[in-house]
């Protein structure tokens, strides 16, 4: 964010939000809308989906430059926030949250009004909305940490799950792929979307408390996170030529046996099962957004050969990419 503290940044009023009302979220039947926009800011882009007191909102944001967003969301909802990419800085109540990419968390904070600044040019996020009734129904059995959040709810106010956000999960990204990509149609359709938006939830509650559990033994010091975090971002940025594992230790100036075991703490994965889960994700994002084939996608990305791509992403999407592209 240094970049953005350097210049003066213009205000925006008029950010872009679906209106939406508590009445229409309570509607018994599967109701969507996809939008694409020009602003004076940009391209946005959103698809949404509600019904039962449940909305899943996918948005994306071309921006042309760094600018101060006023936002409000005046709904009475839960939110299971993603930040699938870009990075920015929430103003709120005088004070400052940085969010960084591929991070998720739960929050309860009705009525919000704030500032944000974006940190990059292409953001992209979901947030799945319950209503608080909603919520708290699905959540009558779940684990110590939902319960916390939900007598916290119940106090009133805004409520984080975590002051920390996780890292998405594979198991995270593979769910949300699933869910933003459902090829089902009528009754089938909303009972996909909801039965994928509960499994969101169970894998939220369940990485929050795996990692209150476990809590850092390799990585205790924030210069250590730092590098671990380098080592991702080198990774996301070589997927074409990715380094080994004793290049990338190097590079980051950590011992591969701390690297390894910070990697998976932090992360959740090997680094390896990293890079391949990635991989994958923007394999599947060329397929659906762009026009190139699917050799050109495999070799752009690093695979040996079309086949092994083939293999690897129907082994994690379940179908072969000549399916995904329809």
């Amino acid at each position: 964010m240094k970049s953005l503290k350097s210049k003066s940044l213009s205000l925006v009023k008029n950010f872009f939000q679906p209106s939406i009302t508590v009445a229409d979220l309570l509607t018994d039947q599967l109701k969507e809308e996809a939008i694409l926009e020009e602003r004076t800011y940009g391209t946005t882009e959103v698809k949404h989906w509600w019904f039962d007191g449940i909305r899943i909102a996918w948005s994306r944001h071309r921006y042309k430059d760094h600018y101060y967003f006023e936002k409000e969301n005046p709904l009475d909802v839960v939110n299971l926030e993603f930040n699938l990419q870009g990075t920015y800085v929430i103003h709120q109540q005088g004070r400052e949250y940085n969010v960084k990419g591929r991070k998720h968390n739960i929050v309860y904070s009705p009525g919000f009004k704030n500032t944000f600044q974006n940190g990059a040019l292409v953001a992209e996020s979901l947030a799945i909305q319950f209503r608080p009734e909603v919520f708290l129904r699905m959540i009558e059995d779940g684990n110590d940490i939902l319960n916390r959040f939900a007598e916290n709810m119940l106090k009133g106010g805004p409520v984080v799950l975590a002051p920390n956000s996780l890292m998405l999960s594979p198991d995270l990204n593979k769910a949300i792929n699933d869910l933003l990509n459902c090829k089902y149609r009528g009754g089938l359709r909303k009972m996909y979307l909801l039965s994928k938006s509960l499994e969101i939830l169970v894998l939220q509650a369940e990485a929050f408390d795996q990692a209150e559990r476990d809590k850092n033994v390799y990585c205790k010091r924030k210069a250590d996170q730092e590098r671990l975090l380098e080592a991702r971002d080198f990774l996301m940025a070589n997927v074409e030529n990715p380094p080994g594992l004793s290049e990338l230790a190097r590079h980051v100036g950590m011992n591969e046996y701390k690297l390894k075991r910070g990697f998976k703490e932090m992360f959740q994965t090997t680094a390896f099962g990293f890079l391949s889960n990635f991989r994958l994700e923007l394999a599947l994002k060329s397929l659906l957004d762009t026009q190139k084939t699917i050799s050109e996608i495999a070799y752009q990305l690093g695979y040996a050969s079309p086949q092994h791509f083939s293999a690897a992403f129907k082994k994690k999407f379940g179908v072969p990419p000549s399916q995904a592209k329809k």
